[in-house]
């Protein structure tokens, strides 16, 4: 009889237990960002900005994130490294939906993913502006003039970008064919090791992060940047459009992604992170002090920027695919 008392105490006192655990509120221990480049970049920046104020969202119980890099083929091991975990919220992918839709675009029927169906945007916080940028010592102060010394020289343009299927990427090819001008695309692991290579002068010019020239602006300088209009961050700096080329008018909004699936607690606390560390005046500055803008857009919104951005990207990836 006391055999069988102390079987159903146990019994009891596992299920409870279980109960517990399965109530647990998320997150239980850090979560894991990835980041599809090299250190230095905008992305990086960013996610490590945002990484270090995980813990003060009230929704994250106190639990820290981490980045973890993991650089090739423009950002795409790193989402499949998310699409290998388990979809439970504790590894997660920051990116630009521009780049991060160039890239699957780019793969054509090879996709390795379909972003709408295999992830799932829980929110962004800031976004990524690109610009054309070359050495200081090249004689031309405008894009115009960089326009017109590229089509005397006759010679072929090389530059270099974040990744071969970037959005940086996309918007240098957009740019050299609209001109007729030719060129040669040098891809690197981030744009970090994009902006080395120009103040090297390995590469004539880089299509990459407005931020990126932040520190370095004896040896780059930015010409035009992308966008309906002026990147908040860098005002004086013209846009394409202003400077007469039409079609490069779109941005990437920097958002966190989790794997299809992730309960709804996860999107719910992840999301309300989001929000709390847009508002931070520490994230802000942060931001700021690296000429990258804060701000949040709910995950309703950043699915809906995605979906247009797929049929803005669309027809141009396929005709620079091509074209090649």
């Amino acid at each position: 009889m006391k055999f069988a008392k102390n079987i159903a105490t146990t019994v009891a006192a596992t299920a409870m237990l279980m109960s517990t655990a399965a109530l647990a509120d998320y997150p239980e221990k850090p979560v894991k960002i990835m980041v599809g480049f090299s250190a230095g970049g905008g992305t990086d920046t960013t996610a490590r900005g945002f990484a270090s104020y995980m813990h003060e969202a009230p929704s994250m119980n106190g639990l820290p994130a981490y980045i973890v890099n993991l650089p090739g083929a423009s950002g795409q091991k790193a989402a499949k490294a998310v699409l290998d975990e388990d979809a439970d919220g504790y590894t997660l992918y920051m990116i630009n939906i521009g780049t991060f839709i160039a890239g699957e675009l780019a793969k054509g029927d090879d996709r390795p993913y379909h972003i709408p169906e295999d992830f799932v945007n829980l929110g962004c916080a800031s976004q990524l502006v690109t610009s054309l940028q070359i050495h200081t010592s090249n004689a031309a102060t405008t894009m115009e003039e960089f326009i017109a010394n590229a089509k005397a020289s006759g010679k072929e343009v090389t530059w270099g970008t974040s990744g071969a299927a970037t959005m940086h990427a996309t918007i240098g090819h957009i740019f050299f064919d609209t001109h007729g001008i030719a060129h040669k695309k040098v891809p690197f692991k981030g744009g970090s090791k994009a902006r080395a290579a120009l103040v090297s002068q390995s590469v004539e010019a880089v299509f990459g992060g407005v931020n990126t020239v932040v520190g370095f602006e004896n040896d780059i300088r930015a010409l035009a940047s992308a966008g309906a209009e002026r990147d908040p961050m860098a005002p004086d700096l013209a846009t394409f459009k202003e400077q007469g080329t039409d079609g490069i008018d779109f941005t990437g909004l920097m958002c966190l992604f989790g794997a299809a699936g992730v309960p709804d607690e996860v999107k719910e606390d992840v999301g309300a992170a989001i929000a709390h560390i847009a508002d931070l005046k520490g994230y802000q500055k942060y931001m700021s002090k690296n000429d990258l803008a804060s701000f949040y857009t709910d995950s309703a919104a950043a699915t809906a920027a995605q979906d247009t951005m797929f049929k803005v990207m669309g027809p141009v990836v396929k005709e620079i695919i091509a074209n090649q």
